[in-house]
């Protein structure tokens, strides 16, 4: 499992964005940084990431994804 942190003013390996929806109800977007655990998957980065946010905010439970990105962290 990777190490999600919810604001990107601590640094990890990769930066994220994840823009969720609940049509008529909520939407935002996130953003961050993670250092994906060895053996980590994109797939599995986005897991995480999709349920550090959706259960930091429970109306955001089951939010349709609008938008994700992962990046190396780095210029």
């Amino acid at each position: 499992m990777s190490t999600v942190h919810a604001n990107a003013s601590r640094s990890g390996t990769h930066f994220w964005v994840l823009s969720v929806d609940k049509p008529g109800r909520v939407s935002t977007t996130r953003s961050g940084t993670c250092t994906p655990a060895p053996g980590s998957t994109r797939e599995s980065i986005y897991r995480d990431i999709y349920l550090s946010v959706t259960e930091a905010e429970p109306i955001l439970r089951g939010a349709t994804v609008l938008f994700f990105s992962l990046e190396p962290n780095r210029l």
